[in-house]
């Protein structure tokens, strides 16, 4: 699966025909997704693709320094 933001792959487990006893690495607390990342997501994707670890990340790191 790729992220809907930069195209890169998103490692999604949830999605994927891995392990699914694994939890994903979007399950982690310290990492979130409101609205304004998920507003970045294409209509035609929002609710079927996953937001990659790395767009998260840099989200929540520019939201702190503003």
């Amino acid at each position: 699966m790729v992220c809907p933001i930069c195209g890169e792959g998103n490692a999604c487990v949830n999605l994927g025909n891995k392990d699914v006893s694994r939890s994903c690495w979007c399950n982690d607390p310290s990492i979130t997704f409101p609205e304004d990342l998920l507003a970045q997501i294409p209509l035609a994707q929002r609710r079927k693709a996953c937001v990659c670890r790395s767009c998260a990340l840099k989200h929540q790191e520019n939201k702190q320094v503003k």
